[in-house]
């Protein structure tokens, strides 16, 4: 018995990563002015450039068509189907009832099971319940001990993100509803650190860079509550915060594996370049 683990591209991982640990990712599809895009179409930097210079951006999410192809792609050799992951950013986002729909088409057309999820987590969040599950799958488990590993960390994942400025979300015509739904005030006379689970949440502001990531950091710590971890830095051009994070949290935290990826669209498009942070689970029972 096997099951193929599906992800969106919106993990951000790396395409080793991806293939070592049998995974698959489905390509967001953006806008950027009048050009369309699917995530890994441009670099890093070309994305982050188009967006300082003021090219509006518009999440398209994962087509139906996308979804088929790496469901059908996906269960070759994997007796009992698929499980689906699709992130949950952005209450607009139609990746969901996309890969739904696709899943019904699989099944009726080629009678190929797909089981599809859509977790309460984003991006670095994201890619650590998929190397979890991930795991989990290559250890040889059926179906359903790997959806009661979803279920169990899923309830440890998060992520929190920093940010040098708040250019990015003024841009993006987000700053405001951030700011009023914080209860912390002005955001621009600090550090702030966000929650990025279905949207974007300011939970503390820091006076520095420091500052910040020890708050990030005692967050994690208390969610993960010292049980081996799967942790996620993720850096928007900015390598060297996302290095002295990756040390931090090897110093505080019981992690267990740690990568390191690079902010695509999905949130980097609501923070700007320069933005960092970490996404996290505790690591499945072996």
């Amino acid at each position: 018995m096997s099951v193929a683990i599906v992800c969106d591209s919106s993990v951000d991982l790396a395409a080793d990563v991806l293939e070592q640990r049998g995974l698959r990712a489905a390509p967001v599809g953006y806008s950027l002015g009048s050009n369309l895009f699917l995530q890994g179409e441009q670099s890093h930097h070309e994305f982050y450039d188009a967006l300082a210079s003021g090219e509006p951006l518009i999440l398209n999410g994962v087509s139906s068509e996308s979804w088929e192809a790496v469901y059908r792609a996906a269960a070759e050799g994997h007796d009992e189907g698929v499980v689906c992951l699709c992130q949950a950013f952005g209450s607009n986002s139609p990746s969901f009832d996309f890969a739904e729909y696709a899943a019904r088409r699989m099944s009726h057309f080629e009678e190929l099971s797909v089981r599809v999820h859509q977790t309460p987590r984003s991006t670095a969040g994201q890619a650590a319940i998929a190397l979890a599950l991930a795991r989990v799958a290559q250890s040889g488990a059926d179906l359903a001990a790997v959806e009661q590993a979803l279920d169990a960390v899923t309830n440890s994942a998060d992520i929190f993100m920093i940010t040098p400025d708040v250019d990015g979300l003024e841009r993006a015509g987000e700053l405001p509803l951030v700011t009023s739904s914080s209860g912390l005030g002005p955001l621009d006379y600090g550090v702030p650190v966000f929650r990025a689970r279905d949207r974007i949440k300011a939970v503390d502001l820091a006076d520095d860079a420091e500052q910040a990531e020890e708050m990030l950091l005692n967050r994690a710590a208390e969610i993960l509550g010292g049980e081996p971890s799967i942790v996620v830095v993720t850096h928007a051009l900015a390598p060297e915060a996302a290095a002295r994070l990756r040390e931090k949290a090897l110093n505080r935290l019981n992690v267990d594996e740690i990568h390191v990826t690079e902010l695509g669209p999905t949130v980097g498009g609501m923070l700007g370049p320069g933005a960092w942070g970490m996404g996290f689970c505790n690591a499945p029972p072996s």
